[in-house]
């Protein structure tokens, strides 16, 4: 089973009355480069709350999107799977669908990254030894299967009962209960540390010339009766550089270094604790989603997380997050071939109001089509996103238009700050010059008058109003200009 589409209407970035589909072909992986602001991150956080089991996660409204009608309520994150049945809704106002088995079972076979994640594995320890207990535990083996008397259960389950067992005062067998339970917990979990070490130890060596070896420290958990809490919570990561061990390895190591060992726990951590498949269930997805977990890696470290995703991922469903297009255009010619990933761009647009609104292209669309959109989102009755879709248009046939016929425009030292003006006159001095500027004076009078009230976002750096029939008109203008062949 797997993911076949995802929608998302006013949450976070995303806001209504429009829906934002991200289509992934029956089940494909997707690859999406989005602009810094552009909604990238509210797609991974959309993924990592609709498969929260927490049952005391935040509730829809809390993320509905600011600049979105105050009434508006029908807002929703919404999953297709490809077994045919009707989607996984998580609702504005309505609970997560984690009652479902396809919502629960991929809750327990996801791993969600980005940059913070890894941070808890070197930044966020000041000083001393780098514990990672609470993150191993509570994190990356909850699901870790152990025995325990017998039975099967998981690292998390029997860290709860250690917790739970903590006595509020030592009447009766209160004091043995807790030290039973932190013993059955030692037990339990020793053979898991090596296990996880190891494997991360492995994945490590994909990345060149790394130089490093990882260790632990494991003293088990105990109750303190005199302090009345439970103490040695450690699993103290020990790390050696080229057969050296580095005290404080996080105040030495170099950036590349400590994401590679991040990385690398969390992705040991995923595939040594994914549970064994349901007897006479379907083969649950398993869902990885990276939101620039890479922004410490220079290229060289970037291409072996590729490898490892291709060679050790390879039963998995694989979101990867990128504000890093050349890394974008990298990983797509490195996955075309195989047919089996999606790509889609999403950039950032300001609305008539003034508000920042994502742009999104899907697979295989041109910015023609973001006319279409444009359109789609005039019908739905979301005024603010037409607009910002017919802007976005205007400016690809224009940017298009000068690529191809190798049409100068002013020089900015950063690309992405020449506006739709400079290119706009680009593309009038070059019809000029070559007479064809009488054949394209009617739509060019079109195009001004619209500029000014719908497709110049430099024109609303203060709410304003703009009329249906004036946003019809522009989608029109930007229609009907169209270049020779």
């Amino acid at each position: 089973m797997r993911i076949a589409k995802i929608e998302i209407k006013d949450f976070r970035a995303f806001p209504g009355p429009g829906t934002y589909i991200f289509d992934l072909d029956g089940g494909k992986n997707l690859l999406i480069y989005g602009e810094n602001g552009s909604g990238k991150s509210s797609l991974f956080h959309a993924l990592v709350e609709f498969f929260n089991l927490n049952p005391t996660a935040r509730p829809f409204s809390d993320y509905k999107n600011i600049f979105s009608d105050s009434g508006l309520i029908d807002g929703h994150v919404t999953v297709h799977f490809d077994d045919g049945q009707p989607p996984s809704v998580w609702p504005f106002g309505g609970t997560r669908s984690t009652s479902e088995p396809r919502v629960a079972e991929t809750a327990l076979r996801k791993g969600c990254l980005d940059y913070r994640a890894l941070l808890r594995t070197n930044f966020v320890h000041s000083q001393g030894k780098v514990n990672l207990f609470e993150l191993v535990v509570e994190d990356l083996l909850s699901n870790y299967p152990v025995l325990s008397g017998g039975r099967a259960t998981t690292i998390g389950r029997l860290w709860q009962q250690v917790v739970t067992r903590k006595p509020a005062n030592h009447r009766g067998r209160n004091v043995q209960y807790a030290q039973t339970a932190c013993n059955t917990f030692n037990q339990a979990v020793a053979p898991a540390w090596p296990n996880l070490f190891e494997k991360a130890k492995e994945l490590l060596a994909t990345f060149p010339g790394c130089g490093v070896d990882l260790s632990f420290e494991f003293p088990g958990v105990d109750y303190d009766t005199v302090r009345r809490e439970l103490i040695q919570k450690e699993l103290n990561l020990e790390v050696s550089l080229n057969g050296r061990q580095i005290p404080e390895h996080q105040h030495f190591l170099n950036e590349a270094r400590l994401s590679a060992i991040a990385l690398s726990l969390y992705f040991a951590g995923l595939l040594i604790s994914i549970p064994s498949p349901v007897p006479d269930a379907p083969a649950y997805p398993k869902l990885l989603v990276l939101d620039d977990v890479l922004v410490g890696l220079d290229m060289a470290n970037r291409m072996p997380v590729l490898d490892i995703l291709q060679q050790r991922f390879t039963d998995w469903q694989i979101i990867l997050l990128t504000y890093d297009k050349v890394w974008y255009e990298i990983v797509r010619m490195q996955t075309e071939s195989a047919q089996d990933w999606r790509y889609h761009e999403m950039y950032l647009g300001i609305s008539p109001d003034g508000y920042e609104v994502p742009v999104h292209r899907g697979h295989g669309e041109g910015w023609p089509d973001l006319l279409k959109q444009a359109s789609k989102h005039l019908a739905d009755n979301d005024e603010r996103a037409a607009a910002v879709y017919a802007r976005a248009a205007f400016e690809g046939k224009l940017q298009r238009y000068c690529e191809k016929n190798a049409v100068p425009v002013r020089y900015h030292s950063d690309p992405r700050r020449i506006d739709a003006q400079s290119f706009w006159d680009a593309v009038k001095k070059r019809l000029q010059d070559e007479g064809k500027i009488a054949t394209y004076r009617s739509i060019i009078s079109q195009i001004e008058t619209f500029r000014k009230i719908v497709l110049n976002p430099l024109s609303h750096a203060t709410p304003t109003t703009v009329t249906r029939a004036e946003i019809q008109g522009a989608i029109a203008a930007v229609d009907a200009l169209k270049f020779d062949p």
